[in-house]
């Protein structure tokens, strides 16, 4: 339940849902919104249309109804499998797929991927049950690269502790806005959720310890190619810290205020080191550049034969 104070006055009511319920897209808002049979958005106790201007005063209901069980369905997505053993696989994510079902994406995930591709192989029963099964860690949706997957519990929570101990690294790199000075250093930062945009996040005094070291790798018409490693692992804590230090990701339309055109935001997950849970031996992978990534560097100038990108 929401009630509107002066802020919020003149909103239109699908975009003052869509800035509150940071999980759910503004079209399936809208489609929440003039659900007939079950109303799931009232406002002071009656329906409304999407472009209902609301008024201090108003009070908002939600109810949202829960996911379906099938969110968690098989689904015959294409995944670019980099390693695989009995207890893990190292997949290359492809941008523009979400890793784990929410709201809006019931199985169009990795995780309906995984269970399609584990069931095939008949691992399914060692992650099955979970609400995100083998998954140890994330990626946002339009960011690609390395991401590891536990195949059964032992490897899961082993490779959880690995985590949570900080005693992964993993390494991204992006094109981002402007020549970045000096040329390596360590941003540290609190990061928060904002107050004033639920979807977004902003480093402040007040926030959880996040920590991102950096270092550039070339720098050309007025943008930098950057290494980033981050030493803590909040939520979008690379976008953050990039903007924060006045150098947004090229294509993030959340944290820069006007930027490249791109289809995909210019950050992808380049490398990782862990532990392998069975074994204990160490283990590096690294995936190559996305096809965007490369037409992006390319259109700005940048020459992927050059020795610091091989």
């Amino acid at each position: 339940m929401f009630h509107i104070s002066e802020n919020d006055t003149h909103k239109r009511l699908d975009i003052f849902l869509t800035e509150k319920l940071v999980v759910l897209s503004r079209s399936l808002i809208q489609k929440y919104i003039q659900d007939e049979k079950t109303p799931c958005v009232l406002v002071n106790t009656a329906r409304k249309k999407s472009n209902y201007r609301l008024w201090k005063g108003d009070t908002v209901t939600v109810q949202i109804p829960e996911p379906k069980d099938s969110s968690l369905e098989p689904a015959d997505i294409s995944l670019n499998i980099l390693y695989e053993d009995s207890d893990i696989l190292v997949l290359n994510k492809q941008p523009g797929i979400p890793v784990h079902p929410s709201h809006g994406h019931t199985n169009d995930t990795i995780v309906n991927a995984l269970i399609h591709y584990l069931g095939k192989t008949g691992s399914l029963s060692t992650i099955g049950g979970e609400k995100r099964p083998g998954i140890v860690h994330r990626l946002d949706k339009d960011t690609s690269g390395i991401l590891l997957i536990a195949k059964n519990n032992r490897a899961h929570s082993n490779i959880a502790q690995q985590f949570s101990m900080r005693k992964t690294e993993k390494a991204y790199e992006a094109i981002v806005k402007g020549i970045v000075i000096p040329e390596q250093g360590i941003i540290d930062k609190p990061i928060s959720r904002s107050t004033r945009n639920r979807k977004k996040f902003t480093a402040v005094g007040t926030g959880k310890e996040s920590v991102t070291s950096y270092k550039v790798i070339d720098a050309k018409n007025e943008t930098s190619w950057v290494q980033f490693i981050p030493k803590t692992g909040r939520t979008h804590q690379i976008r953050v810290h990039a903007a924060s230090i006045g150098h947004p990701v090229i294509g993030d339309i959340l944290y820069a205020r006007k930027s490249h055109q791109a289809e995909y935001i210019a950050l992808f997950a380049k490398e990782i080191k862990f532990t392998h849970p069975r074994t204990g031996l160490p283990m590096t992978f690294s995936a190559p550049y996305p096809k965007h990534f490369i037409e992006l560097a390319k259109m700005l100038g940048y020459s992927l034969n050059s020795d610091k990108f091989l």
